[in-house]
């Protein structure tokens, strides 16, 4: 329990409350979360956490989310300090964690005591190992600065896919199928399990399908009636992708600089004569808050619309003034810009011919029964509560759904249930 009472912490009127308490001491003493926030949101890896999040900012939610692996008193931290705002405030919790210490873990969720309703996000699980075997990576060694003399073909040389786990990951050229077994482990696929770890459990599910860009408005629509918080209004915007082919090459840094011209040679100069320009995405530039000071100006560089609607060509406002004013090195960028994206198209058609599909994975669960036995049992186990309180959902699932079959043809009950017994 609590050694102080939560009630009188929330008051910043009573002489002890959660703005003159440390992080770290609250946890020792077993705080809960201050309760300023409205709503949990929960949701696995792979399941399009970040477009959501990318939604909620723009109804105007103050949405925090932890994208790198930590312990869960570092979690708490963190979330202490994020609901000292008196925002609409949404606590959210993914995946990226280290939930082999379980009493940590379980202390995490029963400090989040507030009696309100939790957004659970997920997605057919074949479709989510999909993902994750084509899943692109950040690589430290790729070109993150261009400028005019940038060779565009070496720009897209490093796009990387995530490999095998370990003390930091491992780099892939191309997807790979022998990674799978990298996502198939407890703490990706946790959703009964992280249910029962809450202390309310007013569920409502969420299927990936419903924020794709023909549902997504409307999706946001329903939710902002559910949860009370601002219905958005730009429907374009959530027309929009986050990630989708553009991931792993943007967003991308561009110094426009006429000693380019002048010297011909590579050097990326920043300083004050440099124009910066942001190729990014419109959904991602939301994402990280820049929009307010980032504006689009993708028109103005080319005479025809993009083949990805979704990327864009930022500045300031200022900035692409001065870039204006001077023909010769607006001209040169407008030159260079094209290249770009007429290199970028072609490498993304490179790309997406590695990529595996969902009939993919099935297949090659179909060949390594281990593997397909340890899926099934994790599922069985973390499918409980979703195919209690919405079999709707899991019915949609195709994928899932032939999983399924698949496992009652090539192994039937009594053998599953003997894996299941020794893994226990």
């Amino acid at each position: 329990p609590s050694l102080l009472d939560p009630k009188k912490l929330n008051d910043e009127k009573e002489k002890i409350n959660y703005t003159n308490i440390p992080a770290e001491l609250a946890w020792e003493m077993n705080l809960p979360l201050p309760d300023n926030y409205e709503f949990v949101f929960l949701t696995g890896m792979l399941s399009g956490h970040s477009a959501l999040i990318s939604f909620f900012r723009k109804c105007e939610l103050n949405c925090f989310l932890h994208t790198t692996f930590c312990h869960m008193h570092y979690r708490y931290y963190d979330f202490y300090a994020f609901l000292q705002n008196k925002q609409f405030n949404v606590v959210a919790y993914s995946q990226f964690s280290l939930s082999y210490n379980m009493k940590d873990f379980d202390k995490f969720f029963k400090l989040i005591d507030k009696k309100i309703p939790i957004l659970f996000l997920v997605r057919d699980p074949i479709s989510r190992l999909k993902t994750g075997t084509n899943h692109p990576i950040a690589n430290p060694n790729s070109i993150k600065d261009l400028n005019l003399n940038t060779n565009v073909y070496d720009v897209f040389k490093n796009k990387m896919y995530v490999g095998d786990f370990g003390k930091n990951f491992c780099y892939s050229e191309e997807p790979s199928m022998k990674y799978l077994p990298r996502w198939i482990i407890n703490d990706i696929l946790f959703q009964t399990s992280l249910i029962n770890f809450l202390r309310y459990r007013d569920i409502f599910y969420l299927d990936m399908e419903e924020i794709k860009p023909a549902r997504a408005f409307d999706t946001m629509c329903d939710l902002a009636d559910k949860f009370n918080f601002k219905k958005p209004t730009d429907k374009h915007f959530f027309e929009g992708i986050i990630n989708g082919d553009l991931i792993g090459f943007i967003p991308l840094n561009f110094y426009a600089n006429k000693k380019n011209i002048i010297k011909n040679d590579d050097v990326v100069y920043k300083d004050e004569s440099s124009i910066y320009i942001l190729i990014s995405s419109f959904n991602h530039v939301e994402y990280y808050k820049q929009s307010k000071e980032y504006i689009n100006f993708t028109k103005e560089f080319f005479d025809h619309p993009l083949k990805y609607e979704n990327l864009g060509i930022f500045l300031k406002q200022q900035e692409f003034e001065r870039l204006k004013k001077d023909n010769s090195l607006f001209d040169a960028t407008k030159k260079y810009l094209n290249n770009f994206v007429e290199a970028l198209e072609e490498r993304i058609e490179l790309e997406r011919a590695k990529l595996f599909k969902e009939k993919d994975v099935l297949n090659y669960f179909k060949e390594n029964k281990e593997l397909r036995l340890k899926l099934k049992n994790i599922l069985d186990k973390e499918l409980v509560h979703i195919k209690k309180y919405r079999p709707d959902i899991v019915a949609s699932w195709k994928y899932y759904q032939e999983f399924e079959k698949m496992c009652e043809e090539l192994d039937g009950e009594s053998e599953i249930k003997q894996i299941e017994n020794n893994s226990n």
